[in-house]
């Protein structure tokens, strides 16, 4: 077996992060089940080319920086073949002037540099630009290869930290990112989905998705914003509805322009259009709890801390300030008052 010396470098740019992970992190990665006899793996933010001390005469020395992550270990060991064939000893990685190298033994020429997009660096920021991009569609390429429905590859962006089961559907204009989980069937359209789960089935269109679970089935947006938000089986969640720190059971429904925060929905219960949880009092914020089966209507002001029992009825226009035993119905509108006006008052 061949003897590797690795030397790793720590550059200015090797904490760069792109598409969920530093450039060293994707660098160290792809040699972390490096299982090559005798190899030695070392960090060196001092390293110098002139230091003799860091090649060894009888292994083949690789020095990297840490700033290119679309470095390959199959490219680099392509190129280390193409060295023997060619009896090359020194070979420079994207550049004449390149600290990265691939150096046989203790050879002390310059050698020859090669260009390969492996060893494209992200010194600035036009480099930057063109490393992300190559990076982007790595990745989207590796989810189509495995089976998941990507229409437009320009406009989806897919972190690498991302997991996508094979059938889901990803449509243009959407961004997924951090450890979010997308299961088969699901689809997201023109929507951010960060930290978060999309079930079997279920869909997101045009919304804000960010450290939530979005069950099989359940449907939300468009323009929905779910931030914290457990959404259950089957559930409804329509436009300019935004889900704070709550939990809602399955099949739940809140079509529009709902504001849902610290709270518990029961199984089956209706949110109606302009219902807000009145969660915050200026200095601490407090919790509903809202029962299975539960009809509340449109324009419903829901003071809590409070409890709304099964099956209640709160109607609309409501401003709920007690708790509401279950199987009831509540209603505190103000009496409607209609006064005839004289055209000379008018």
């Amino acid at each position: 077996m061949e003897k590797y010396n690795i030397i790793f470098i720590e550059t200015q740019s090797s904490k760069q992060s792109l598409l969920g992970r530093r450039s060293d992190e994707y660098v160290m990665r792809e040699f972390s089940d490096f299982d090559t006899v005798d190899s030695c793996i070392s960090k060196d933010a001092a390293y110098s080319a002139s230091s003799e001390g860091y090649f060894l005469p009888d292994a083949i020395n690789v020095v990297l920086t840490l700033d290119m992550p679309l470095l390959r270990k199959k490219t680099l060991m392509h190129y280390i073949a193409l060295m023997r064939h060619k009896k090359i000893s020194a070979l420079r990685l994207g550049a004449k002037d390149s600290r990265s190298l691939i150096r046989m033994g203790n050879a002390s020429d310059e050698g020859i540099f090669v260009v390969d997009d492996d060893f494209l660096k992200i010194d600035d920021t036009k480099s930057y630009n063109v490393v992300y991009n190559l990076l982007k569609d790595r990745i989207l390429d590796a989810h189509l290869a495995r089976g998941v429905k990507i229409a437009d590859k320009t406009t989806v962006f897919v972190d690498d930290t991302v997991k996508i089961e094979a059938g889901a559907q990803i449509l243009p204009f959407s961004r997924i990112e951090g450890n979010s989980v997308i299961a088969a069937n699901a689809k997201i359209s023109a929507s951010l989905v960060r930290n978060s789960i999309v079930e079997n089935g279920a869909s997101v269109e045009m919304s804000h998705i960010v450290d939530s679970c979005v069950r099989a089935g359940a449907t939300v947006g468009p323009f929905a914003r779910l931030r914290g938000a457990q959404v259950g089986e089957k559930c409804r969640i329509g436009d300019f509805v935004e889900i704070k720190a709550s939990k809602l059971g399955n099949g739940v429904k809140a079509s529009h322009l709902s504001y849902v925060g610290d709270a518990e929905v029961g199984d089956g219960t209706n949110v109606g259009c302009g219902t807000v949880f009145c969660n915050y009092d200026g200095k601490d914020k407090h919790r509903t709890t809202v029962g299975s089966g539960c009809f509340i209507g449109a324009n419903t002001n829901l003071i809590a801390p409070v409890v709304v029992g099964d099956n209640s009825f709160i109607a609309a226009g409501t401003t709920v300030t007690r708790d509401v035993e279950e199987c009831s119905f509540t209603i505190g509108r103000v009496r409607q008052d209609t006064k005839t006006i004289n055209k000379t008052q008018a």
